[in-house]
């Protein structure tokens, strides 16, 4: 999750071009409201922690997920938490690939960039629940570099 601000000039040849009274009432009216609030802190330490997360889903990235940076776009990173959801719901409600898909609309996310994520790469999402209200469910999720374990 990101916030910035941005200062656009538009200018021709001799410089900056003076806007029209009614464009500038126009953006004005578009202009996003002012939050107050200030940028996320970073996870706390527990976060970092495997024992923190109670469900693991394996995932692959794919070059269809890589951004021009070459890094897994935060699209498919939120693909990928929509799939664990998935898979932890259908896993804990006992349909674990057969029967319907739960109907599990996200109403936010908040995303912290710790490291990058880049193709290829076999990943894990470690999944827990926070809390749950009456009509919602709240999780945090981590993505891990995937490590198989000797045996």
């Amino acid at each position: 999750m990101g916030s910035g601000d941005a200062t656009v000039v538009l200018a021709d040849n001799s410089g900056p071009l003076q806007l029209a009274d009614e464009l500038i009432a126009d953006l004005d009216e578009m202009q996003l409201p002012e939050t107050g609030t200030s940028a996320a802190a970073r996870p706390r330490p527990e976060r970092l922690q495997r024992a923190h997360y109670s469900y693991w889903a394996t995932l692959r990235s794919r070059i269809g997920d890589v951004d021009s940076n070459q890094h897994v776009n935060f699209i498919a990173l939120a693909t990928w938490y929509d799939e664990a959801v998935a898979t932890f719901t259908s896993h804990s409600i006992g349909t674990s690939g057969a029967g319907s898909v739960p109907d599990l609309p996200p109403s936010s996310y908040q995303i912290q960039y710790l490291g990058e994520v880049t193709y290829p790469g076999d990943y894990e999402i470690g999944l827990t629940v926070r809390s749950v209200d009456t009509d919602s469910v709240h999780y945090e999720r981590v993505v891990a570099l995937h490590r198989p374990r000797l045996a």
